[in-house]
């Protein structure tokens, strides 16, 4: 990586790279089109300038992204030249790339067409001419917008421009990158997925940019992506023999909120689904599509059965501290041995990859990490780790602040507070956040984050020519996206579009890292509770309850808890007030007992807290739902909320609702001191 970092910036410096090649050709000459001049009008508006180079440049190969390559080392491919991939249907026609609607996958009439496929002007090792394919557009939303992506399907396995150290696979990807007007979005976050997760043995695609030609004209710049399966080095999982029927295969599988139209797919188009149940976590999206081959019912079956144990085994262990683990074979579960939270967890979890994959999420803020495009991967062979692996990071092009409403300013944990079950599920694990702040000081130390930033750069000076070309095709998306923010849509010229969005990229990013380096290199306050301290609990009906704004009092309630009481009606801007008074100046640890809902929440949505006036800040503390079989919903538990700091004398501590909220009855402060 460091390598890396010095590349770009050397490219930024001076020449842009320093291996000059001669231009390759397709059978013996330059691939032509009728579209062939670089770009069209006057470019004065473009303030970057590209340094001058006697002929076309190489950058560095892309390494291996398969589990054993070396940490730290992916090297992005960025040419001074972007190589052209040219697709010739057998009749000539461009229909099949412009006509088709999401509508239209959904009736499972989109067919693939028979073409070939060249690619031009690259690396000669990496040239092809008329190669046997068949394409088709792909996508789901995507597929509503003019310029589509598409799919392409080799007759024979191929590899393409080097992509994934050179892998011959059949079945690759064109992004067409039309919500994101910086054409970065993918790049940066394929990058920082590569750099986060390769070093720890973890899927991400490979990629780089293309000019596409259709039968001759011009369509615009594309990515190069690989199609998210099981093949080959492809994910960390392995191919399942044709007719196996066994349970002990690799799955791979998407969470994904368009799970119900794959489930319904006329013509046995659709892929297998299955659905999880979050035990108390309140996560609506509970719908998984399977990607990799299911050969027979009892497969599906044995994979829907082992996540729903697997999220079950990891929520005891969080929220109600029972510890399970699953049988030799993972047809049932049965008590655990441990009462560690976190060995009982990672057993079911490579965490590891999840703390990478959260990440990757929380940098990017990716709007859709509660719906779709999430996936991951389950390895049940003899030689698997059986346990629930996240990578294949995919789709961010709405990602980086640019959706209204989706961090806009580049501040606050976005993803640790989405509905994704798996983020929300490990949210409040200070366990989880240590293995986060290793990792992230291991990215900082290996320069991830600056390499990710000159990336920006160097497209925006490299590609400078291909962008505007791009524009100028594609000119309609200028007039603007409903779903963006004001600033991007304010981009309208096709000379400047790309550069002012990829300067709000860099800025954005900045921000962004400048913001969770500040979270995740502070070494947290210790929430150990010293082992002299003392509990004292103060039972809420015994507080001072405050008006609410329709100027009805908090009920109290005479059952069901701890003091043979507990305060209800909490609804918003009602305050309970515990007074506790201390013998000395001290440290204390603060618990509140509140009760578990039929769905679950976030502390921190219900109730702000201050001592003596100040406000506290409360971590992100999911308290569970009740569990199947409780009688009624009248179960308090303890959550611990903060370290706080008492004075000598009286003290008030103080919640206020935000919502009418859960019942209430009692806190607890663990001191060293004589509290009363």
């Amino acid at each position: 990586m460091k390598g890396f970092y010095r590349f770009l910036a050397f490219a930024l410096a001076a020449v842009i790279f320093a291996l000059s090649f001669a231009s390759c050709s397709v059978d013996g000459g330059e691939v032509q089109s009728d579209d062939s001049s670089p770009y069209d009008g006057d470019l004065s508006a473009e303030s970057d300038e590209k340094s001058s180079s006697s002929g076309k440049n190489k950058s560095t190969k892309p390494v291996s992204n398969k589990p054993d390559s070396d940490a730290y080392d992916y090297f992005p491919v960025v040419s001074e030249e972007m190589p052209t991939i040219h697709i010739n249907t057998r009749d000539g026609s461009n229909e099949w790339a412009s006509r088709y609607s999401r509508n239209d996958k959904l009736a499972g009439v989109i067919d693939y067409v028979d073409a070939t496929v060249s690619i031009g002007n690259c690396e000669s090792e990496f040239r092809l001419s008329g190669a046997e394919a068949s394409v088709k557009v792909r996508g789901n939303y995507t597929l509503e917008y003019p310029k589509k992506p598409i799919r392409i399907k080799f007759t024979e396995k191929r590899g393409v421009l080097g992509l994934h150290d050179g892998e011959a696979y059949r079945d690759w990807l064109l992004l067409a990158d039309w919500k994101d007007l910086s054409m970065s979005h993918n790049t940066v976050a394929f990058f920082l997925g590569n750099a986060i997760l390769g070093p720890d043995g973890y899927y991400c695609t490979d990629f780089r940019n293309v000019e596409l030609y259709l039968n001759g004209k011009y369509w615009g710049v594309y990515l190069l992506a690989e199609q998210q399966e099981v093949e080959g080095n492809r994910t960390s999982v392995p191919e399942t023999a044709d007719g196996y029927t066994g349970t002990d295969i690799g799955y791979f599988f998407e969470y994904d909120g368009y799970y119900t139209e794959e489930r319904n797919m006329p013509n046995g188009l659709g892929d297998p689904t299955f659905t999880v149940n979050y035990a108390g976590l309140n996560c609506s999206q509970k719908g998984y599509t399977v990607k990799s081959a299911i050969n027979d019912p009892s497969q599906l079956q044995f994979l829907e059965n082992v996540m729903n144990d697997s999220f079950y085994i990891a929520y005891q262990a969080i929220f109600n501290k029972k510890f399970y683990e699953f049988n030799s074979d993972h047809s049932q579960i049965v008590s655990a041995d441990t009462t560690s939270v976190k060995e009982t967890v990672g057993k079911v979890i490579d965490l590891q990859s999840l703390v990478d994959i959260y990440i990757l999420n929380e940098i990017v803020c990716d709007a859709d990490i509660s719906w779709s495009s999430f996936y991951m991967s389950l390895d049940m062979t003899a030689d698997g780790n059986k346990k629930i692996t996240f990578e294949a990071p995919w789709d961010f092009d709405s990602c980086f602040g640019i959706k209204k409403d989706t961090c806009n300013d580049a501040q606050g944990l976005f993803a640790a507070r989405s509905e994704n079950p798996w983020f929300k599920l490990v949210s409040g694990e200070e366990w989880f956040f240590e293995m986060v702040r290793e990792k992230w000081a291991e990215m900082k130390k290996n320069e991830t984050l600056k390499a990710s930033l000159d990336l920006v750069e160097v497209q925006r000076i490299t590609y400078k020519e291909h962008y505007i070309r791009n524009y100028q095709k594609w000119e309609e998306r200028l007039n603007g996206n409903g779903e963006l923010i004001h600033e991007i849509n304010s981009y309208r010229d096709p000379l400047t579009a790309q550069r002012l969005a990829s300067v709000y990229l860099y800025d954005w990013l900045t921000k962004r890292f400048a913001y969770l380096d500040g979270e995740w290199t502070k070494k947290p306050e210790s929430t150990e509770i010293p082992t002299e301290a003392l509990r004292y609990r103060y039972e809420a009906e015994k507080a001072t309850l405050t008006n609410g704004f329709d100027g009805s009092s908090i009920r109290t309630n005479r059952s069901y808890a701890s003091g043979s009481s507990y305060v209800g009606d909490v609804k918003e801007g009602r305050t309970i007030t515990f007074t506790v008074r201390s013998s000395r100046a001290t440290d204390a640890y603060l618990y509140a007992g509140v009760s578990k809902l039929s769905e679950s929440g976030s502390f921190g949505s219900w109730f702000s807290v201050s001592v003596n006036g100040s406000a506290l800040d409360i971590p992100t503390i999911t308290v569970p739902a009740i569990s199947a079989g409780e009688e009624d919903w009248h179960t308090f538990i303890p959550v611990k909320l903060s370290k706080i700091s008492l004075k000598e004398g009286e003290n008030t501590i103080t919640f206020t609702a935000l919502c009418n909220t859960t019942n209430f009855d009692y806190i607890e402060v663990y001191s060293s001191m004589d509290l009363m």
